[in-house]
C-alpha cells in the first residue's frame, strides 16, 4: 500500500472545504484480551483498516484525501465513514489537523515514540533508534512502542514486524515478574542487544525464554549485564 503521489481529481474541492485534514488512528489491543468491536458493514471495516494500515507502514497519519484514494472513493465519502466509526464508538473525531484516535471521547490519548532497529552503543530511546510515533489512549499504560524482528515470541502471538507496546520500569511499583514478556538489553556498549523475551529469573540467573519451541534459552547469569528496559502490556498489527 503505497501513498498516493497526488489526490486524485474531484478531491481538490474536499480539501478545501476542511475534509483534507490529517487522519491519526492506529489499533491497540492488550495482550491476552480480545475487543470486541461494534459491527461494522464492509465499507467501515476496510476504511478502519486502510487508516490503520497506512498509519503502521508510513509511520505517519494518511489525509482523508489520501484515504479516499486508497479507498477509491472522494475525501467525502471517507469523512462520511470516520464519521460512522466515531457513532459506532469505534474511534473519536475533531477538526484539528492529526484528529482522530481510538481513544473514547473524553479521554487523553499521548503519542509514544517507536523504537525501530537498535543501534550499537546508544540508549533504546535515542534518536538515532526512533522510527516514527503512535497516538494511543493514555490509559493504554504503555511508554514506547518497539518493532519485532524475528519470529522468536510467534506461541505468544507476537510476530515478525509487530509494534510491542511497551511500560517503563522505571516507576515505583512497576517490576518485572516471572513469565512477564519483557523486553531485555543484553550485553554492554557497542554489544548490547535489545530482545523481547519471557522472563524467568531462576537460582541467581535470569532465563530469558522465546515463545517458539525451535528456539534456545538466553541464560543470563549473574554479575552478566543485562537491563530491562520494560514490559509488553500490548501488540500491534499490520493487516496484510
Amino acid at each position: 500500500m503505497q501513498r498516493p503521489a497526488a489526490p486524485p481529481q474531484g478531491q481538490a474541492a474536499a480539501a478545501r472545504a476542511g475534509l483534507d485534514t490529517l487522519i491519526n488512528v492506529v489499533y491497540w489491543a492488550r495482550m491476552g484480551r480480545r475487543a470486541q468491536p461494534e459491527e461494522l458493514s464492509p465499507r467501515q471495516r476496510q476504511a478502519l483498516e486502510a487508516v490503520r494500515a497506512f498509519q503502521l507502514r508510513h509511520g505517519y497519519p494518511p489525509t482523508r484525501a489520501e484515504l479516499g484514494a486508497l479507498l477509491r472513493v472522494s475525501a467525502q465519502t471517507a469523512d462520511f465513514h470516520l464519521r460512522a466509526l466515531e457513532r459506532k464508538g469505534h474511534l473519536s473525531l475533531s477538526r484539528q489537523a492529526r484528529a482522530v484516535n481510538f481513544a473514547p471521547a473524553g479521554e487523553r490519548s499521548r503519542s509514544l515514540p517507536v523504537v525501530g532497529r537498535v543501534a550499537a552503543g546508544r540508549p533504546l530511546l535515542a534518536v538515532e533508534n526512533l522510527d516514527g510515533s503512535l497516538p494511543l489512549p493514555a490509559s493504554c499504560g504503555a511508554d514506547f512502542a518497539l518493532r519485532v524482528q524475528g519470529d522468536s515470541m510467534i506461541e505468544a502471538g507476537i510476530l515478525d514486524g509487530d509494534l510491542v507496546l511497551v511500560q517503563k520500569l522505571e516507576q515505583k511499583g512497576r517490576e518485572a515478574r516471572k513469565g512477564d514478556i519483557v523486553v531485555a538489553l543484553v550485553g554492554e556498549g557497542e554489544q548490547v542487544e535489545a530482545t523481547v523475551k519471557r522472563y524467568v529469573p531462576e537460582r541467581g540467573q535470569v532465563v530469558l525464554r522465546p515463545a517458539n519451541s525451535a528456539m534456545r534459552d538466553i541464560v543470563v547469569r549473574k554479575g552478566e549485564p543485562l537491563a530491562l528496559a520494560g514490559r509488553v502490556v500490548g501488540v500491534l498489527r499490520l493487516w496484510k
